[in-house]
């Protein structure tokens, strides 16, 4: 539900504006409502949506890793005061980061994998412990529409460090955005090759690679699966290592997604569907009919698509409980799980 307490926040600080002010005491109970998953009144890193993931390191005034109600307190009355504070999400810093890591978990941050670009950076999580082989790794993907987001926003990095401590070798990456909403599918192709290039010095086993991603994110993970074959996408440096996956999780998924002003040869080159065959790997994809920004019928076609293939290995999960754009977290108890089986599955995590 994490996803409907930005919705209530945004309605709640929009009255504010009218003049209709909500109380702290009403912000606080309707973030406790839609966000305290596990209803011990306070809400952690994982639980967090909205306003109170993008910005957990400043409301977590204690760094403890909870935001009990005195600190969601201080919150509402800095966002009450600043409007301006709520359109500028943060991220969390690398300090915070290497805190939040858990024992036994290496990281290494702002790694480029690719000269030329600011956001051509990915952090890398690992175990830290030695393994009897090359481990399996996964590729994390944030969304935001191809025009914003980081891969330090709340909910991606649990992803990277929750399966780093599963033994998994986790790539969190960024990417470059657009204002003309085209997907670069090119820059987390050569993150991949990088991966692949880098196998050796972090343990990797290149034929057991995964990717995850929401929205945009999902996208391009679904991209990473499916055009390998497609050169045209592959950019940059790490040219003699393969950019495919052999695994692809994906949570609200566009596959066909508009460029304004492009073509139909444009759409079709940066489409999931585009590249639907039998040998496509194996996909967990997730959807809920309300979802008013990516409509489900995105993700029927693409199930149908690869089945109807010959793909043998499908797995869609398609909700009908309202939870809309937010499906993934606001089933985070079964869709989490079902993540990680699908990943132990395909990947052989030990």
């Amino acid at each position: 539900m994490k996803y409907f307490s930005f919705l209530l926040v945004g309605i709640a600080f929009a009255a504010a504006i009218a003049q209709n002010v909500p109380s702290k005491e009403q912000l606080i109970e309707n973030w406790l409502n839609t966000q305290d998953a596990d209803k011990d009144g306070r809400i952690s890193l994982a639980e967090a949506g909205g306003r109170l993931e993008a910005a957990f390191s400043r409301n977590d005034a204690n760094d403890d890793g909870y935001l009990d109600k005195e600190e969601l307190g201080a919150t509402a009355e800095r966002l009450a005061r600043n409007p301006a504070a709520r359109r500028a999400p943060r991220t969390v810093t690398d300090d915070r980061l290497r805190g939040l890591a858990p024992e036994g978990v290496l990281l290494e941050l702002n790694i480029p994998y690719r000269e030329g670009h600011e956001l051509w950076k990915l952090d890398l999580a690992m175990p830290a412990a030695e393994s009897d082989g090359p481990r399996p790794a996964i590729v994390v993907v944030h969304g935001g529409g191809w025009v914003r987001g980081d891969k330090r926003t709340g909910a991606f990095v649990r992803h990277m460090l929750e399966y780093a401590a599963r033994g998994y070798v986790v790539i969190n990456v960024n990417y470059r955005l657009d204002r003309a909403k085209r997907p670069c599918v090119e820059d987390v192709k050569c993150a991949v090759r990088w991966l692949r290039a880098h196998g050796e010095r972090y343990n990797v086993d290149p034929d057991r690679i995964g990717a995850y991603g929401n929205s945009a994110g999902a996208h391009l993970a679904a991209m990473l699966g499916l055009s390998q074959a497609e050169k045209r996408l592959d950019a940059g440096p790490w040219q003699e290592y393969s950019s495919a996956v052999q695994a692809v999780a994906g949570s609200a998924t566009p596959t066909r997604p508009n460029i304004p002003g492009g073509t139909e040869a444009d759409r079709a080159l940066i489409a999931p569907m585009t590249y639907v065959s039998a040998d496509a790997p194996p996909f967990l994809l997730f959807h809920e009919v309300s979802d008013r920004v990516v409509n489900v019928s995105n993700s029927d076609e693409l199930a149908a698509a690869l089945k109807e293939a010959g793909a043998a290995d499908v797995t869609y999960k398609r909700y009908a409980d309202g939870s809309g754009h937010g499906v993934f977290q606001a089933n985070f108890e079964e869709t989490a799980a079902e993540m990680e089986r699908f990943f132990a599955r395909t990947l052989g995590a030990k």
